[in-house]
């Protein structure tokens, strides 16, 4: 494995079928706010017909597809419905041939007393 530092890894996943597609990698610079506008963003171009694309162009609070708050978080942001998609801050990335594998954390509870669980997860890549 190839040890690639950290970056927000973007994913297209299916409930149903399991299946994972890597959308992007971006700058692990960039702020969850920028990640989410992405994605929001990235989702319409993939799944909106024009009429949506021009409501979503002209006003997002009056889009089908528009973000929820709660589905942005500081390590993990989601968007859509199968399929969905995701940003993972990955704090470690690594690359084996056509495998890439990222490693993230979930954060629960507040400052004080919260819980971190850490996942692995694998992707192929073309």
């Amino acid at each position: 494995m190839v040890s690639l530092g950290k970056a927000w890894i973007v994913l297209e996943e299916s409930f149903h079928s399991g299946q994972k597609q890597l959308v992007a990698v971006l700058s692990p610079r960039k702020t969850s706010a920028y990640v989410a506008e992405y994605i929001e963003q990235a989702y319409v171009d993939r799944f909106a017909n024009f009429d949506e694309k021009i409501t979503f162009k002209k006003n997002r609070k009056n889009s089908p597809y528009r973000i929820e708050r709660y589905m942005i978080g500081d390590t993990t942001i989601s968007h859509g419905h199968e399929p969905i998609f995701n940003a993972y801050y990955a704090h470690k990335l690594e690359r084996d041939d056509r495998l890439l594998r990222f490693h993230y954390r979930i954060y629960k509870g507040d400052f004080d007393s919260r819980e971190v669980t850490e996942y692995i997860e694998e992707v192929r890549i073309a």
